[in-house]
């Protein structure tokens, strides 16, 4: 897939309908932060950057000043997660922004464009910010230009006229440009649903398969504004593979009662041999709520599933829709 979405992945702990049915973990242990921390000073570049991931997935506070100070590790990678790890502290990592600052200014694009992913997310508007998302906005590269245009909406800068340039980018030759600008409006979510009938439409008609998948992670995070793809995604999940299936069963959960008219393609996930794919089914299911009565006897036999997690997400599911 995209190079720097695979980084990102790194970040993501469990699919959404585990996160639902699981309790929230507990607070990250002082000892282990402290020892992340000093991690990132291993002499092994894989370490370091490894180190740099998992603090941004812990997002504890006291982790900023050594991630910030990991900005100048002499190892690309390194440099590359510690930014994108500052971006998952949100306004908290602000006292790193001069530092990503000067990545915008960096001879390498993989460089600009994960610090300009993490100054959308910390949500800086300084002056510096947005004078070095304009520059990178005229880059000759194609892919750069998007995260550009990406931050600068995400920023509050023109942002219908950037979601409309990103998702002109849909259409590009490069499906790595194509991908990457179905990703960026995924992270804009209902910012960018003004771009829902052009992901729709390019959805229809892309080919390859990660790509594929990036749109329809995109429209899922347009949540209930991505009604009008409800039919392109129940079509994603009776003829994908299992992986494609299970982002869009997760994507029509988060349009949620909208998304009612998808109800057989998700009733019929329910018997695939992928447990990630029954329960995404029937999680999404529950999402829908009582437009879903139809669905009570399939979701009552889900209850019976060989896997435990289905179980429980099938006993959830149950109660919401049946509930008011």
């Amino acid at each position: 897939m995209f190079r720097i979405v695979c980084v990102l992945v790194c970040l993501v702990s469990a699919p959404a309908w585990l996160g639902i049915i699981h309790a929230a973990p507990e607070e990250a242990d002082p000892e282990a932060v402290k020892a992340l921390i000093a991690a990132l000073k291993d002499k092994d570049a894989e370490v370091r950057r490894n180190a740099a991931v998992s603090l941004g997935r812990i997002r504890v506070d006291s982790a900023v000043p050594a991630l910030t100070e990991a900005l100048q590790d002499a190892s690309k990678q390194v440099r590359e997660a510690a930014a994108l790890s500052l971006g998952e502290f949100g306004p908290e990592a602000a006292k790193a922004v001069p530092e990503l600052c000067q990545l915008l200014k960096s001879d390498d694009a993989d460089l600009q464009t994960t610090a300009a992913l993490a100054l959308a997310r910390i949500g800086s508007r300084d002056e510096k910010v947005l004078d070095g998302l304009l520059t990178l906005e005229r880059s000759k590269k194609r892919y750069v230009q998007a995260f550009a245009c990406f931050a600068l909406a995400a920023l509050g800068q023109r942002t219908d006229f950037h979601v409309e340039k990103l998702a002109v980018y849909l259409k590009d030759e490069e499906k790595d440009t194509r991908g990457t600008a179905a990703f960026l409006l995924g992270e804009l979510g209902p910012q960018a649903k003004t771009a829902v009938a052009a992901l729709t439409e390019a959805l229809r008609g892309e080919k390859d398969n990660d790509v594929r998948q990036a749109m329809i992670e995109a429209l899922g995070e347009m949540g209930e504004h991505a009604i009008k793809a409800v039919s392109v995604l129940a079509m994603a999940l009776k003829e994908g593979d299992a992986e494609t299936k299970v982002l869009a069963a997760l994507a029509l959960a988060r349009i949620g009662p909208g998304a009612r008219s998808a109800i057989p393609e998700l009733v019929a996930a329910l018997k695939h041999e992928n447990v990630e794919v029954r329960g995404s089914a029937v999680f999404a299911l529950g999402e829908i709520g009582p437009a879903a009565r139809s669905a009570i006897e399939a979701v009552s036999q889900a209850l019976k599933d060989q896997d435990a997690d289905v179980r429980r997400a099938a006993a959830l599911a149950l109660g919401k829709i049946q509930g008011d």
